[in-house]
C-alpha cells in the first residue's frame, strides 16, 4: 500500500509527499529495530538474572561445605597432635574410646572436597559465559576454577599419602574395629553397618609408640597445612563471587 502511494507520488512529481513516506518508513525501520531490541535485552537481562541466581545458589552451598571442610580438616590436626604427643611419651596412657575416635579421624578418614559449580560449568561449556555481563565476576569465577583444580589435585596427593604411609601402621598393628565404630571426621555415620558393637582393648598397640607411626601422622599432617591453604583461600574467593553476584543483581535490578 505504501509503496503504490509512493509510485503515485513519483508519477505526480510531489516531492513533500514523497519526503514524508520516506520519513514514515525509515521511522517505522528504526522503531521495528528498537522494539526488536528491546525484546532481546529483556530476554538477555531475564537469562542473566536466572544465571545469577542458581550462581548464587551454587556459591552458598560450596561456603557452607567450605566451612564445614575447614573445621574437619582443623579436627584432623587436633587429633594428630594428641596422637604424636602420646606416642612420644613412654607413659602415657589414653582412654581406649577416645584412642579409637584419634585414630580414625587423624589417621584414616579424609576429608574430602565438596564444593557446586554447576551454572559456571554449564555457561562454560555451552560458551555462553558472556551471558553474565559482569568481567569482574567472570574473571573472579575463572580463577576459581584454577583454584579447585589445584585443591582437587592437592587432596589426591593427600589420598597417595595416606595410602603409603597412614595405612600400612594401621593395618599390620592396631584393631580397625574400634576406629570403624566412630563417625567420619565430616559427621557421617560409621562406615560398616554391620561391625558388631564390642568394647575397646585397654592397651594401646606398640605400633604407636613407633617411628613409623609418628612419621605417618607428620606427612598427614603436612598435607593437610597445604590443603587447609587451599580450602581457606578457596573460602575467600568464594565469598568474594557472592559479593560480585549481589552487585551485578543490583545492576540489573534483580528481585533480591
Amino acid at each position: 500500500m505504501l509503496l503504490h502511494r509512493v509510485i503515485a507520488h513519483l508519477r505526480k512529481q510531489e516531492w513533500t509527499a514523497i519526503a514524508i513516506d520516506f520519513l514514515i518508513v525509515v521511522v517505522g525501520v528504526f522503531v521495528g529495530l528498537q522494539v526488536n531490541n528491546w525484546n532481546m535485552a529483556r530476554v538477555e537481562r531475564s537469562a542473566e538474572i536466572n544465571y545469577l541466581s542458581t550462581m548464587e545458589e551454587d556459591v552458598v552451598y560450596s561456603i557452607g561445605k567450605l566451612e564445614e571442610l575447614i573445621a574437619a580438616l582443623e579436627r584432623q590436626e587436633e587429633a594428630r597432635a594428641a596422637l604424636y604427643t602420646f606416642s612420644l611419651d613412654p607413659k602415657a596412657t589414653m582412654e581406649p574410646h577416645l584412642r579409637d575416635r584419634l585414630v580414625a579421624h587423624g589417621l584414616f578418614h579424609l576429608a574430602t572436597l565438596n564444593i557446586r559449580q554447576v551454572t559456571y560449568e554449564a555457561l562454560k561449556g555451552s560458551g555462553r559465559l558472556n551471558a553474565i555481563s559482569s568481567p569482574p565476576l567472570i574473571s573472579a569465577l575463572q580463577s576459581l576454577s584454577a583454584e579447585v583444580a589445584d585443591a582437587v589435585r592437592r587432596e589426591q596427593d593427600e589420598t597417595q599419602i595416606t595410602y603409603l604411609f597412614s595405612d600400612p601402621p594401621l593395618i599390620s598393628g592396631i584393631d580397625m574395629a574400634g576406629p570403624f565404630r566412630h563417625p567420619n571426621v565430616n559427621g557421617a555415620p560409621p562406615p560398616i553397618s554391620w561391625l558388631p558393637d564390642a568394647a575397646p582393648s585397654s592397651i594401646s598397640p606398640a605400633v604407636m609408640r613407633t617411628l613409623a607411626f609418628r612419621n605417618a601422622i607428620l606427612y598427614r599432617s603436612y598435607m593437610t597445612s597445604a590443603r587447609l591453604l587451599d580450602v581457606r583461600r578457596m573460602l575467600e574467593s568464594h565469598r568474594r563471587i557472592a559479593g560480585l553476584i549481589d552487585q551485578r543483581q543490583a545492576e540489573i535490578g534483580a528481585p533480591q
